[in-house]
Parts: structure tokens; C-alpha cells; sequence
């Protein structure tokens, strides 16, 4: 199979995703579970003041890269005969969250600040871990592509910014945080979920939870009965629910190395 780095998925012959069934998904597994944990170690000292020049830096690289990316994919759509391809490639998923929240983060002050870093180290985990054991860019490009780069450094970020934020106490967390990281992901669902419903997409797996294990297969029974609103709330739940046990996991542990701190 030959391609190129900047070939486009429908124009790669032979390609069926390959690289996601291989030894390159546990590859890029095995790389984002070891070195970034270790990476977060390594950084665990660093002044909140530094992280969020580099939360600045980070937060322009991935809208660049982004944007890149969806224009990349655009133009190869509507030159291939496809068209826009607006129910797949806007940044309108979970883990585009991640565009817009880091920013906020690196520039904001207040409970934006607070909001933003509370979603990044629970929700943004939660996206940034599943989506490097799973890494769904590789069922539609090879490794070494361009759309597929993109796509497995964006979650491997997603992946060391929730972690590091933890590990330095960049963000506080208390018990009664869910309400402060499920905020932004509350504010950002209201007009995903209307687009979806609008247009029949399935942006934040909000209409038919495609690729969720387990829930998927009983949103494609929901759909074919016009029940797809309770899919979405099975969705919302699910998010409040890692954003809650998150925090909650969180708090306790940031307190307890507190604890000890005092005791030393």
C-alpha cells in the first residue's frame, strides 16, 4: 500500500484501517500511557505562572493545527464530489472542547479561568484517554498522515494537560467542583444538541452515541423509534457522571498530599 503523508482517506486504495487493528494503535497507546505520565512527573514543579505561558503557546498550535486540518479535509471533499461535510468534520464533538476551553484557561482570569481548567483535568481526560485507546483516526488514515497526526497529538495534549493540571494543583479542586468542570460542557451541549437534532448528526454522540460501547447499539433501537432524546440524556448522564467522580477523585487526593506537605 503506498501513500503519501498529505493523501486523503478516500484516495488511499487499500487502506480498511489497518493501523487501528495493529501493533501501531498499542504503539501510540504504550507511548501516551508511559512517557506522559512520566512527562507529568518530571513537570509536577512547575510554576502555575509557566503553565500558563505554555497553555497560551498550546492553546494557538492546536487552533492552528485545527484549522488546518479541517481545510485540508474540506477542500479534499468538495474536490473529490463529496461536499462539506458538515454533520463530521466541525468542531462541534466533545473534544473539541478541548480548542476552546485551553485558551480560556491560558488567557481568562476568574471563573472562566477556574471553569476551563476544572473541564480540561475531568472531561478533558476522559476524552483524551478514550480517544488514545481508541484512537478512531486511524480506522480512516494510516499512521503516518496527515489527518491521522492531527488528530493522535490533539488527544495525547488533552491527555498531559488533564494531568498535569492535577498533579501541580494548577486547579484546586473541592468536593463541589462537578458543578464548576460540567459548566462549559452544559453551556457548549445546548447548541450541539439543537444542530443535532436539526440535522440528524451526532455531534458529542448526543443522537446516536456512535462508538460508545454497550450504549450505541440501544441508541440505534431508540433512533429507529423516534426515541433518540433518551440517548441523549443517557449521554448527559454519563458526562456528569465523570465529570462528578473526577472531581470528587480529585479533591481527595490533592488534599491528602496536602496533608502530608503539613505533616513534613
Amino acid at each position: 500500500m503506498n501513500y503519501r503523508f498529505f493523501d486523503y482517506k478516500y484516495s488511499i486504495e487499500g487502506y480498511c484501517g489497518q493501523d487501528f487493528e495493529s501493533w501501531v494503535r498499542y504503539g501510540y497507546m504504550a507511548f501516551c500511557l508511559i512517557l506522559i505520565p512520566i512527562a507529568v512527573f518530571l513537570l509536577r514543579k512547575t510554576r502555575h505562572e509557566r503553565m500558563t505561558a505554555v497553555f497560551r503557546f498550546l492553546s494557538v498550535a492546536v487552533i492552528l493545527m485545527e484549522t488546518a486540518k479541517i481545510t485540508w479535509e474540506s477542500w479534499w471533499d468538495i474536490r473529490s464530489g463529496y461536499g462539506f461535510n458538515a454533520g463530521g468534520i466541525l468542531p462541534l464533538d466533545t473534544c473539541s472542547l478541548f480548542l476552546f476551553l485551553l485558551p480560556v484557561a491560558g488567557f481568562a482570569r476568574g471563573k472562566a479561568h477556574e471553569c476551563a481548567s476544572a473541564w480540561l483535568a475531568t472531561l478533558g481526560l476522559a476524552g483524551g484517554l478514550s480517544n488514545v485507546l481508541f484512537p478512531q483516526a486511524l480506522k480512516w488514515y494510516p499512521v503516518l498522515t496527515f489527518g491521522a497526526t492531527v488528530s493522535l497529538i490533539h488527544h495525547a495534549l488533552m491527555l498531559f494537560v488533564a494531568l498535569w493540571i492535577v498533579v501541580t494543583g494548577y486547579h484546586r479542586f473541592r468536593p463541589a467542583d462537578v458543578g464548576v468542570a460540567f459548566l462549559p460542557h452544559a453551556v457548549f451541549s445546548v447548541p450541539v444538541i439543537a444542530a443535532d437534532y436539526r440535522f440528524r448528526w451526532d455531534y458529542m454522540l448526543y443522537y446516536r452515541a456512535g462508538g460508545v460501547p454497550l450504549i450505541e447499539t440501544a441508541a440505534g433501537k431508540l433512533d429507529r423509534i423516534g426515541m433518540n432524546w433518551v440517548t441523549t440524556l443517557m449521554m448527559i448522564l454519563i458526562y456528569f457522571l465523570l465529570a462528578w467522580m473526577l472531581s470528587a477523585l480529585y479533591a481527595r487526593c490533592q488534599r491528602q498530599k496536602a496533608t502530608v506537605r503539613d505533616d513534613q
